[in-house]
């Protein structure tokens, strides 16, 4: 049996750093590392440390399309037969559903393979209380958690922090809880938890998705910063997420950006005039967020 970790959390909750974090921890073992991204090209990978690991992404959307269901089945079985890893640790997109990740990986082809050890869920101290109220998802991947952390609580104030506290409480009583800035975990303890064995038998694809939809953006082109500050304006108000790369004014920036906080960091070692941007959110004027970025991304 190959012992499985799933990291679970909200579009921007900081799973990638954490599994950063894992990458580092689990040097001496053999690890595959599965991605899941909602768009059509992979950013979170290109984010990744070296280390003593093997990535495989799923790029096509999220887990509910049965073409990226099967697939990650498929996947999930190919690393199990001919790689057999030491470790394998699951990145989700942060709008998938636990429950269907833990129905997918308690199917008979998979579940002789594969122990889930722990559920591992971020929460977004920012945000989680505004989107649990209009989305499924939050709520199901903190329900399913057998370790919550409570990231970015330096960005709060210490009375939001215990208002996310008791909303997680409420929803997970049994899960633990840390908190932490920059997916800071305490690994050593992260690594001990058991997850209680399940008799889950449901198939999966019996959950509904959240109506939120994602655009894939490339181009070669520059930005500057008057069409730039446009074009975020397009996005700000009603994204939930856009993470990639922008070439503004000559400089390429690595861009992680949430409805509470955008962050452009200047990086090297990406192409210049390369733009990759993932847009996730509901109700977006897709058209004109395309014709906006192709006037100056190309």
């Amino acid at each position: 049996m190959i012992p499985t970790l799933l990291l679970t959390g909200f579009l921007g909750a900081g799973k990638t750093t954490l599994l950063n974090r894992l990458i580092a921890y689990y040097q001496s073992r053999r690890t595959v590392l599965l991605i899941n991204e909602f768009g059509q090209i992979g950013i979170d990978g290109q984010l990744l440390r070296e280390g003593n690991y093997e990535m495989v992404e799923l790029n096509k959307g999220s887990l509910f399309c049965i073409c990226v269901r099967t697939d990650f089945i498929a996947e999930v079985e190919r690393i199990a037969t001919a790689i057999h890893p030491d470790l394998l640790i699951i990145e989700a997109t942060g709008l998938a559903d636990t429950s269907e990740m833990e129905k997918m990986l308690a199917l008979p082809t998979l579940r002789s393979h594969i122990e889930l050890r722990a559920c591992i869920c971020l929460v977004d101290c920012q945000n989680f209380l505004k989107v649990k109220e209009f989305l499924n998802v939050p709520i199901s991947q903190v329900k399913h958690a057998d370790a919550v952390l409570l990231n970015k609580i330096d960005l709060v104030a210490e009375t939001q922090i215990q208002h996310v506290k008791d909303a997680i409480l409420k929803i997970a009583p049994n899960a633990r809880i840390y908190l932490t800035t920059f997916s800071d975990a305490p690994l050593d303890e992260i690594d001990v938890i058991r997850r209680p064995s399940s008799s889950e038998n449901a198939l999966p694809g019996e959950g509904r998705p959240d109506p939120v939809t994602s655009l894939t953006l490339e181009g070669q082109g520059n930005f500057t910063q008057s069409a730039w500050e446009q074009f975020r304006a397009l996005l700000q108000p009603k994204a939930l997420r856009v993470k990639g790369f922008v070439s503004l004014d000559g400089q390429i920036y690595h861009l992680e950006a949430t409805d509470e906080q955008w962050e452009m960091i200047p990086t090297s070692g990406h192409p210049a005039r390369t733009n990759q941007l993932i847009v996730i959110g509901q109700k977006l004027d897709w058209e004109m967020i395309k014709r906006q970025f192709s006037q100056h991304a190309f």
